[in-house]
This record gives C-alpha cells, structure tokens and sequence, in this order.
C-alpha cells in the first residue's frame, strides 16, 4: 500500500515519502504493483492530457470582410481625397512662387544667395507637401518638420511686418505654407469612417 501510495504521489508532483530506488526495487518484483503504476499513468496522461478543442479557420470569412470593406470604401467618397488635391495645389504654388528665388536669385531685393537659400526652403516645403499629397500615410514623419518650417517662416514674417521691416503685401506667399500646414494636419488625423467586421 505504501508503494502505491508513493506511485500516486510522484505522478501528482507530491513528495512519495520512499526513496525512487526502493520503488523500483519494489515494482521489479510486484507484478500487481507494476500494473497498479502502469494503469496510474495512464489514467493520469488521459486526464492532464486531452485533445484540443477543434477551432473553426476563419481566415475566409476574415479575407472577405477586409475584400469587402476596402471595396466599400473605394466606392465611398474620401474625404481625405479633396483635402489631397487641394495640398497638391498647395504645393505646386509652393514651388512656382520659390523658383524665381531659386533659379534667379530674385527675392525682394535680397542678396542672391540669401534669396536662393530661402528658395531652397520654400522648394523643400512644397515638395514636402507633394508627398503628403501622394503618400498620406507618411505624414506622421512629415508633420514635425513641416510645422517646425511653417511656424518659423510664419512666424518670423509676422515679426518682421510688425517691425515694419517688410510689407505685408511681400509676406503674402507665406498664407500658402499656413494653409499647406493646415491640410496636412487634417491629412494626419485618423479616419472617422468606422470600421466594419463581418459577424
């Protein structure tokens, strides 16, 4: 009775109370003893171990529901389509409006290379811009740098302006950068569409 009493407890993960070789010893010579261990771990896989439950593959129906939910939204009007289009413009201006600085070095009688360093800056936002139009899910990495640039060309002519040492009129490009900045920011908010699972 001690031996099966320490078999039982071993296959629980409790102390058997015997030394493994006086059980062994033990079971080579018990023919009942061995049968009693055998039938014990037997019972004992059949109840820790049982077939898992079969789950259905629901990668069809998934595929589906996502085949379906992009199809819906290519036949939905975006939103976000009008707002791209108008960045485009945005940044097509951007770009004719710096060219005269870039190429000629003319820029409210600025010195050449200072009018073509801020040509430069006005090129990068608008091509900024044209790959915001194009690619809105990169905006997130675009918006630090677009906001650092916009605020500080806004800023600074609205410094200058107030210092009376610029007109108004000559700042006037700049509306273009604030309202590039504005449709990008709107670009980078989430889609308010919600999102359809099949069921």
């Amino acid at each position: 009775m001690q031996i099966r009493h320490a078999i039982s407890a071993r296959l629980d993960g409790e102390a058997p109370g015997l030394d493994d070789a006086e059980v062994y010893a033990h079971l080579a010579g018990c023919r009942d003893c061995r049968a009693f261990a055998h039938d014990a771990e037997v019972l004992h896989r059949a109840v820790r171990l049982g077939p898992a439950p079969a789950i259905p593959d629901l990668t069809p129906g998934i595929m589906a529901a996502i085949g379906e939910e992009r199809a819906a939204a290519d036949r939905e009007p975006d939103a976000n389509q009008a707002l791209r289009w108008i960045l485009l413009a945005i940044a097509v201006a951007q770009i004719a409006v710096a060219i005269p600085a870039l190429l000629f070095g003319a820029d409210a009688g600025l010195p050449v290379h200072t009018a073509r360093h801020i040509g430069s800056f006005d090129v990068a936002l608008g091509v900024g811009f044209l790959y915001a139009a194009w690619k809105p899910s990169r905006i997130p990495g675009l918006l630090p740098v677009v906001a650092a640039l916009v605020v500080c060309l806004v800023g600074s002519s609205l410094l200058d302006v107030a210092a009376g040492n610029t007109a108004a009129i000559g700042e006037a490009q700049h509306v273009l950068d604030f309202v590039g900045l504005a449709v990008v920011w709107l670009l980078s908010r989430p889609d308010p569409r919600p999102a359809r699972y099949a069921t």
